[in-house]
């Protein structure tokens, strides 16, 4: 325990080491984490792979617990991590095959010191992470991921209890809290102090040369090793998930590095598979991996040089919700997937009447638009969905869950519009990224467009599929900001996290729209001030418009089937 790690600067980190009780050396597993390498779930994956032959080394990230220097969210795991492999190949119970574990932060420790490339490294298996920090972390569509990158910020300058715990709604995670403003002081609030990564998130909303070192887009040609990667449609990581396999197999530069990666995606959310139902939806017994298990397949082949048909099956393993099955896949997305769009349609009462909004394969025609007010004093509250962080919330008695829960609620408020299609005479499957093209406008200078697509049993439960959000100024790149003209409609893409799912016969499809998705989102004040600094709300009038000129639209991947309603 706490050995003393040298890294290039002079700094030690603590990593604690686990051998076989038996003669070495061993092929040897690495992870990194900044959540303690002494916690339980540690010593139990660490005792599971020595147990089976394998060294681990558990080490607390720079400036954590007992490492010293000064912990900076992601800046120095690339160097750190590249220093960790060396230091490991050289001792004398490493065989020199080293291979790298981790979930979440220990999953984004591997993909940042990969490219490095050190010769030692043999293989990843980085679960439930992001390829890119800005666009897949902090900033979706723009939009500033506050429940996520709050609980970060206060995670890692104290301890895990202190977010996940309902005590703390004591200190933090209350109406009041989560409703301050500005928010560049929310970690003075939390905690008591200034968490300077916080601020510089909050510094540089728009994607630019701070967030390029953490992107790992556009260097898969760096990195020489295969990955494992698990994920889960209700985990907001599964699209970096599949960009990361494409640029493994296109850029890699090696055979192995191209053709030897793996991703499994099932019903889940962020941590390891534990039930068979997410957000009070069941998907079945067979719905269970033993993920331990895939990873000791994964390694013993990696490390090893173990196949047990490993090594002949395809890259890519889904489960299909909805006929809740299993099935193995050559490609992403899916080569045989018709891009199938359902236009919006209604008589102007979308967000007042449950049976106005329709969903229809056919395009509009001279439609009266939908409007709603959105107020950001009394935004959308989050529930379920594609969520990494299960916070406690001013709206929830107990912590947020991920998952499908029943959207009912919700689409009960005026500020939600509601397009369902009529029932379904066959099942649909979906399968593949989701897109919603939204004609709208707004009164205000900046705004929020939020989408949820549903699947509404025939019992009339509005189970959440799957969801995304667009900051307005960012409707045309994330790279650079353009205001809104009051009144003026744009088109608008909103990117929704993907998905894989049949709609049974009976159900039917559902898009719902809004402006806020609070507080997994910051809210956007409508002012178009600074995200960082902004106090001025303002209440906005938003518009949205389905004609022959503005075909808003929600963009399905369709696998094997038609639309067919009865």
């Amino acid at each position: 325990h706490d050995l003393a790690v040298p890294m290039r600067d002079g700094v030690r980190l603590s990593a604690d080491v686990f051998l076989p009780d038996r003669d070495g050396p061993f092929p040897t597993i690495v992870t990194r984490t900044p959540y303690e390498s002494g916690r339980d779930v540690f010593l139990d994956v660490a005792a599971y792979w020595a147990r089976r032959g394998f060294a681990f080394v558990a080490q607390d990230c720079r400036g954590r617990f007992e490492s010293e220097g000064t912990f900076r969210a992601y800046a120095d795991d690339p160097t750190d991590g590249y220093d960790t492999i060396e230091w490991v190949g050289g001792q004398r119970w490493c065989n020199g095959k080293i291979g790298t574990w981790g979930r979440s932060y220990g999953g984004l420790t591997q993909w940042l010191s990969a490219p490095l490339a050190h010769p030692q490294l043999t293989c990843m298996a980085p679960h439930v992470i992001c390829d890119d920090f800005y666009s897949d972390c902090h900033y979706i569509g723009g939009a500033f991921q506050l429940m996520l990158s709050l609980g970060a910020a206060v995670i890692w300058q104290t301890n895990l209890a202190t977010v996940v715990g309902p005590q703390s709604r004591h200190v933090f995670q209350n109406r009041r809290f989560w409703s301050h403003l500005p928010l560049i002081e929310m970690d003075e609030l939390a905690i008591g102090r200034r968490v300077e990564y916080w601020r510089e998130w909050l510094a540089h909303p728009t994607y630019g040369d701070y967030w390029k070192p953490f992107d790992i887009r556009g260097r898969h040609g760096e990195i020489t090793v295969p990955a494992f990667q698990q994920c889960g449609w209700f985990d907001p990581y599964t699209g970096a998930g599949f960009r990361n396999l494409n640029g493994m197999q296109q850029d890699g530069p090696n055979p192995r590095a191209r053709e030897q990666q793996r991703i499994l995606v099932g019903p889940w959310s962020h941590e390891e598979p534990a039930s068979t139902s997410m957000g009070g939806r069941e998907f079945g017994a067979g719905s269970l991996v033993d993920i331990r298990t895939e990873e000791h397949r994964w390694f013993d082949w990696q490390l090893k040089g173990i196949d047990d048909g490993i090594a002949s099956e395809p890259p890519i393993r889904i489960f299909t919700m909805g006929t809740n099955s299993w099935r193995n896949e050559e490609e992403w997305p899916l080569g045989r997937a018709v891009v199938t769009p359902l236009f919006l349609h209604s008589n102007g009462r979308a967000g007042s009447s449950p049976d106005d909004g329709r969903l229809t394969p056919d395009p509009p025609g001279d439609e009266p638009v939908d409007r709603f007010s959105y107020d950001p004093a009394e935004p959308v509250p989050t529930l379920g969905g594609v969520l990494s962080v299960h916070m406690m919330t001013a709206h929830a008695e107990e912590p947020l869950e991920a998952g499908a829960v029943d959207q009912r609620l919700l689409e009960r408020r005026d500020d939600v519009l509601v397009y369902t299609t009529p029932t379904l005479a066959e099942p649909v499957e979906v399968t593949g990224p989701v897109s919603v093209v939204l004609y709208a406008d707004s009164n205000a200078r900046d705004t929020d467009f939020t989408a949820r697509l549903v699947d509404v049993a025939p019992d009339g439960t509005a189970f959440l599929v799957t969801e995304g959000i667009l900051r307005a100024r960012y409707r045309d790149g994330l790279e650079q900001t353009e205001l809104l003209a009051p009144g003026v409609a744009e088109r608008m893409e909103i990117v929704l996290y993907p998905t894989s799912i049949v709609f049974g016969v009976g159900h039917r499809i559902r898009l719902d729209i809004s402006s806020s998705n609070f507080p997994r989102f910051s809210r956007n004040l409508n002012s178009g001030e600074d995200v960082g600094t902004g106090t001025r709300m303002l209440v906005a009038t938003n518009t949205v418009l389905h004609s022959q000129s503005t075909p808003s639209q929600l963009v399905l991947p369709v696998v094997d089937s038609a639309l067919r309603f009865s």
